[in-house]
């Protein structure tokens, strides 16, 4: 599969446009002399907002804090056609003037990676796909292994961290099958007792235990040509393992306290945040079972891995909230999107959709600040604990590089005194060159060295 096509162009304060590369002469229909110099206005970019048709706004690049925007949007060309596109805008301060430059990604022939939030051009028959958002390489594998698994009758064990989407991906599986018309049975493993989760999987007979007052059909019944599927299947007992293994095998169950066997008719679907491989060469689960639902097995990847999907994420779920709350949260500042960036993410997407959940709580602008998030992630020490034993390419929250057109993206306000200590290291502690490093004043930053202590 090739990269998909990034249209880029350049703007000034006044919103005329200085360059305009050659896939956005294909995106918008407007060539590239036509282009230079006239207003950014010529080309039509349309926020995705549920029962209305608004505009998009890069001067909010320009005002406050500098944010950036980083969203699905849509690219109305000349003739009037839209183009759904991912838009990532960024203020460029530069020795001579103030800029605005934008990347804008054609992610048309990618219907499934957009947010649910792009309604008008959802394709129905991948829907369910939908709820799983993300445009990294590992989530369009993880569509095609979902798709493959749809169009099969084999049982399919998931694996993955917990947070990472295994509920979402099983619900796709179904929603894309033959079995979509019937029902979807979840039953979490972990949560009930072994004589409880015995009765909720198989049913039982009136007085077959203490409390069974009238007979109960099980979740295997209650399926009725449709899927089952067992979360946590890692914390089974013997028992349950044993019987689970007759089900499979020959699509019979037993109802608690009778001896009448029941034909059934569903798939099983599993999931497990643990490594069922190891749990076998432990004695914890039969092996003959773990092979007979380890036939079709896909892998959920953790959000540390996929960081390039964050900024989508976050605006998928800014525009959830919006909708919940009635709130008009537009994103994050920069202080805060490199917070949302620099963390590992140990509980992966659901940790993602709880932080922004918060900080519609605490939050009452127009974007999220630093201080909006939970203290878990923007405190420095508690971050480095939550992530010290992880294995992650994410930059950790205390590293700066040394690469200045990369310094400039952080934010100074924030800076820990071993992060100065670094820069001014670099700079063999001189002044000015740390200071044009970092983007600030020599004045800014001789009072953060005295805040510090730090004595040159």
């Amino acid at each position: 599969m090739g990269e998909a096509p990034c249209g880029i162009f350049i703007a000034d304060r006044e919103m005329k446009i200085t360059s305009w590369n050659r896939d956005m002469e294909r995106l918008s229909g407007v060539e590239r002399s036509q282009a230079l110099k006239q207003k950014l206005s010529l080309v039509k970019f349309y926020d995705i907002t549920p029962g209305e048709k608004k505009l998009l706004d890069f001067k909010e690049c320009f005002k406050g804090k500098k944010t950036n925007i980083a969203k699905t949007a849509f690219l109305e060309n000349v003739n009037g056609f839209q183009t759904l596109v991912f838009i990532n805008a960024r203020f460029v301060q530069s020795d001579h003037n103030d800029m605005l430059m934008v990347i804008v990604t054609d992610i048309s022939m990618e219907i499934t990676c957009s947010t649910i939030s792009a309604a008008p051009l959802l394709i129905r028959e991948k829907e369910p796909l939908q709820r799983i958002v993300g445009r990294d390489e590992k989530i369009l594998e993880l569509y095609r292994m979902i798709e493959m698994a749809a169009d099969s009758m084999a049982n399919v064990s998931i694996s993955g961290e917990s947070g990472t989407g295994k509920e979402l991906v099983a619900n796709a599986i179904h929603q894309l099958s033959g079995r979509k018309n019937k029902p979807f049975v979840k039953v979490n493993c972990s949560a009930l007792t072994e004589t409880l989760l015995e009765s909720e999987l198989f049913g039982h007979v009136r007085g077959s235990f203490t409390g069974a007052y009238k007979d109960k059909i099980g979740k295997f019944e209650a399926a009725g040509g449709g899927t089952v599927f067992l979360d946590e299947i890692g914390e089974l007992s013997q028992m349950i393992q044993v019987k689970l293994l007759r089900v499979i095998q020959e699509k019979v169950i037993e109802r608690v306290g009778d001896n009448k066997s029941i034909k059934v008719d569903m798939r099983i679907i599993t999931a497990t945040n643990k490594n069922l491989r190891e749990q076998v060469s432990k004695g914890l689960f039969r092996e003959d079972l773990f092979y007979r639902l380890n036939v079709f097995p896909i892998k959920t990847p953790p959000l540390r891995e996929r960081e390039n999907d964050i900024p989508l994420l976050v605006e998928h779920f800014i525009t959830k909230f919006n909708l919940q709350t009635g709130k008009h949260i537009k994103g994050l500042t920069e202080d805060a999107n490199r917070i949302i960036m620099d963390y590992c993410w140990p509980g992966n997407v659901r940790e993602l959709e709880n932080s922004i959940e918060h900080a519609f709580v605490v939050c009452n602008k127009k974007l999220i600040d630093v201080f909006d998030l939970p203290q878990d992630i923007r405190l420095v020490s508690l971050r480095h604990g939550l992530c010290k034993n992880i294995d992650s390419t994410v930059a950790p929250a205390y590293y700066i590089p040394n690469d200045s057109s990369v310094v400039n993206q952080f934010s100074f306000r924030i800076i820990t005194k071993e992060q100065l200590n670094s820069v001014l290291s670099n700079n063999q502690f001189n002044r000015k060159a740390t200071a044009k490093q970092l983007g600030v004043s020599t004045v800014a930053l001789w009072k953060k060295m005295k805040k510090f202590g730090i004595i040159v």
